[in-house]
């Protein structure tokens, strides 16, 4: 009798436990279930920022990059090349390219060059430069530095760089 009587309450503590964790798995489920509907919810956001146009600031900084032309291409691929983000990239961008004179010099060599650019044209100021480097280098070494130049460059601009320098 004694072993009837501790089976029946031992299954009454069983019932109660499957109770218990079924109203857990209930109270997941509904936990899955909201979690599911939040990520279709984000889902839904991020296609609809994916196709709604960039912020104005965003298109405010391409106006402005595309009036500084050459130069502002310049110290974007500057920027993207330095392995920094926002000031930072900006900062390093200008220092990299005002070499000793620092930011300052980077400023200085981009007004120059938008200046010379907007005087005498690119083509005009690449086989100029092409030829005062081919008075220290040789042919094939300027063509390995093209090649070696980094891979935010675009390959149009290395094609082109190549084809001016085999035409001399």
């Amino acid at each position: 009798m004694f072993w009837i009587w501790r089976l029946q309450n031992a299954t009454t503590i069983l019932k109660a436990e499957i109770i218990g964790l079924n109203t857990q798995l209930e109270m997941l489920k509904s936990e899955i279930a909201e979690l599911n509907t939040q990520m279709e919810e984000a889902i839904q956001r991020l296609a609809e920022y994916e196709t709604e146009p960039k912020s104005k600031a965003f298109a405010k900084i391409i106006d402005l990059l595309a009036a500084a032309g050459v130069p502002g291409l310049i110290l974007l691929i500057a920027m993207a090349v330095s392995g920094f983000s926002g000031a930072a990239a900006i900062t390093v961008g200008l220092a990299s390219l005002g070499g000793p004179a620092g930011m300052l010099g980077g400023v200085g060599i981009l007004i120059t060059l938008g200046v010379l650019i907007a005087k005498y044209g690119v083509t005009d100021l690449t086989t100029a430069l092409i030829r005062k480097l081919l008075e220290t280098r040789s042919k094939s070494q300027l063509i390995q530095e093209v090649d070696a130049l980094p891979s935010a460059i675009p390959e149009k601009f290395r094609v082109k760089a190549k084809s001016l320098l085999e035409s001399r």
